[in-house]
């Protein structure tokens, strides 16, 4: 009786110690092109643990057969996998179509339309003529020519279309890096998101750089947080933490 009862807890621990012990492992790939893709989230629905994939792209998630694995990245398109087995398994992400729209800054101006009237000029050279009269506005003889600077209303024209499409930019890079833009395209929230977009909103010059990538932007920037410890990217007090000499 008593090793039939030994028997049986040495069968229910070997049983719930393998059953702890299960994992899915494989690698993430981007599709078609086979890349390993790092930064990926994997979450088990059932369970609700997480993981990261590592930079050869590599995951091991605790998982059972029957539970709901979900693959994630900003940029791509998230996979869900029905776990009937806990052999390796590769996972090919597709790249999402739709990724936010890149802003292309050209040399087009802005119309701003007449801010005011334009001055009337005389046939003569451009210049803008008054009569001479005297104390009683008795006309006097002679003209008095009023120099225009053309060049000095033009840059001012051009200053004010440059504020203007500053003004644009400055816009679209504030809806994008938003809670609402970045939602769909890093797995963070709340205060951690809010952390995030402080830190990596990238100014005009950055943005309108020939070079500057969207994708590879959000993409290097999300990887660069993650590396800080949790309690501090989730701490209302981050930019104190980041450069406390400038507080």
């Amino acid at each position: 009786m008593v090793r039939a009862l030994l028997f049986s807890i040495f069968i229910l621990l070997f049983v719930g110690t393998t059953y702890a012990q299960d994992n899915l492992t494989g690698r993430v790939y981007e599709d078609k092109t086979k890349v390993a893709l790092p930064g990926i989230v994997i979450k088990n629905l059932k369970t609700q643990s997480t993981t990261i994939s590592d930079r050869t792209g590599a995951y091991s998630i605790p998982a059972h057969t029957g539970d709901l694995v979900v693959f994630s990245a900003f940029s791509y398109v998230p996979d869900t996998l029905y776990v009937t087995s806990l052999k390796y398994t590769e996972i090919s992400l597709v790249l999402k179509t739709n990724m936010l729209n890149e802003v292309k800054v050209t040399g087009q101006e802005t119309r701003l339309g007449n801010l005011k009237a334009a001055p009337t000029l005389s046939p003569i050279n451009n210049q803008g003529l008054t009569y001479s009269t005297d104390s009683k506005g008795n006309y006097t003889g002679g003209l008095t020519a009023h120099i225009f600077d053309s060049h000095s209303a033009e840059n001012k024209r051009k200053h004010e279309a440059q504020v203007t499409k500053d003004e644009a930019i400055k816009n679209k890079i504030a809806d994008i890096f938003s809670p609402k833009g970045l939602k769909d395209y890093v797995p963070l929230e709340g205060q951690e998101m809010q952390n995030f977009i402080v830190t990596y909103t990238p100014d005009i010059k950055t943005y309108t750089d020939p070079n500057f990538n969207l994708t590879v932007y959000i993409n290097s920037s999300y990887q660069e947080f993650m590396k800080i410890p949790e309690e501090e990217r989730k701490s209302k007090t981050f930019q104190q933490i980041l450069k406390p000499a400038e507080q």
